[in-house]
């Protein structure tokens, strides 16, 4: 055997986000027949964390994502990121990849993984809408980074029938940058809007993803259920903030992987919400608390084998929490990477 090493331009000349959600579907396929293990005691953690001071005061957060994904990949993995700073512009975490032979242990391969994590991100929250959402004609977005351009790749690719898309983000040279990669498509309005009322009002799905970086849960986005749409679908990539009433009461709650969020549970310790406020975070705190069932949560496992379709089969408005998976990383590099690694 040998180790394959991969640069980020080779990656990016490889990456295609319509096969990185078919990566994504066949991940489900195998993870549904329980062939996969991640981190923590319910083999479902997102990662480790580990923390420690800079010489200018501020931290560095390192995060290790272990994983193995069996079926026809049968590969262990890690990936590791850091140092996560406080308000640091994006571009400064740095992400690697490793790849293991999971008998041996055997490197198969190591590589930069920014561009990996963009699309596989991007790409899970392709695969959620075209399992949620039939007809889409006007899409809206939260931010305005790299991965949002990666999923409107794919979304035009899925819904040719899109006119509309609204883009609200930390500023206008950002979006204007974001509209610019889609110049050529003329059919479709691109319109940067001043508000997040403005992104969600009228949208069938929505995207958001400004970000992790807010002081307090009041300077996170905020999202009125009275600017959605019936049967909307509202993908939460990082913080976001719903009254808890909308989601108890008038919400569909989707998660990418319900028991990785019951690990952020043991991490944290109750309530999760406040340190971690991903959507998912705050399901858990919401079945802790006894004001949700646990059986009114969707995730995707649930969707494929069948089970809750009577909670799907409304018009109410769709929730859709993605924390980001080792197994994506492992399946999305691992179609990339197949013709290139030996495995003997």
């Amino acid at each position: 055997m040998e180790t394959k090493y991969i640069s980020e331009c080779e990656i990016k000349k490889r990456l295609d986000i319509s096969k990185c959600v078919h990566s994504i579907e066949n991940m489900y396929k195998v993870m549904s027949t329980g062939a996969y293990t991640m981190g923590g005691s319910n083999a479902n953690s997102h990662g480790m964390r580990i923390s420690f001071a800079r010489d200018d005061r501020q931290k560095n957060t390192y995060i290790a994502m272990p994983g193995w994904l069996g079926g026809e990949y049968n590969l262990a993995g890690l990936k590791w990121h850091g140092p996560n700073l406080r308000g640091a512009v994006e571009g400064t975490t740095t992400y690697t990849l490793i790849l293991n032979e999971p008998n041996t242990g055997f490197p198969l391969a190591i590589l930069p993984a920014n561009d990996i994590t963009t699309y596989r991100t991007a790409a899970l929250s392709l695969y959620a809408a075209k399992l949620l959402k039939k007809d889409v004609y006007e899409l809206g977005l939260i931010g305005a980074g790299r991965i949002h351009t990666a999923f409107i790749q794919g979304i035009l690719q899925i819904y040719p029938n899109i006119k509309k898309i609204k883009v609200k983000g930390k500023s206008e040279l950002g979006v204007a940058k974001l509209i610019s990669e889609f110049k050529n498509n003329t059919n479709i309005e691109f319109l940067a809007v001043d508000s997040i009322e403005e992104a969600v009002k009228n949208s069938d799905i929505i995207s958001i993803n400004p970000g992790f970086d807010f002081d307090t849960l009041a300077d996170m986005p905020i999202i009125r259920s009275r600017w959605l749409k019936e049967n909307s679908l509202t993908i939460c990539l990082s913080f976001v903030k719903f009254s808890d009433d909308f989601l108890i009461n008038e919400a569909i709650k989707i998660a990418d992987n319900y028991a990785m969020y019951e690990s952020y549970l043991e991490e944290f310790g109750y309530p999760v919400y406040p340190k971690f406020s991903s959507l998912g975070s705050r399901f858990i705190d919401l079945v802790k608390e006894k004001r949700c069932a646990k059986d009114e949560i969707i995730d995707i496992f649930d969707i494929l084998a069948g089970r809750k379709k009577e909670l799907l089969q409304t018009n109410k408005p769709m929730v859709f929490s993605s924390g980001g998976m080792i197994c994506e990383d492992i399946a999305v590099a691992y179609d990339l990477l197949k013709c290139d690694m030996v495995r003997k």
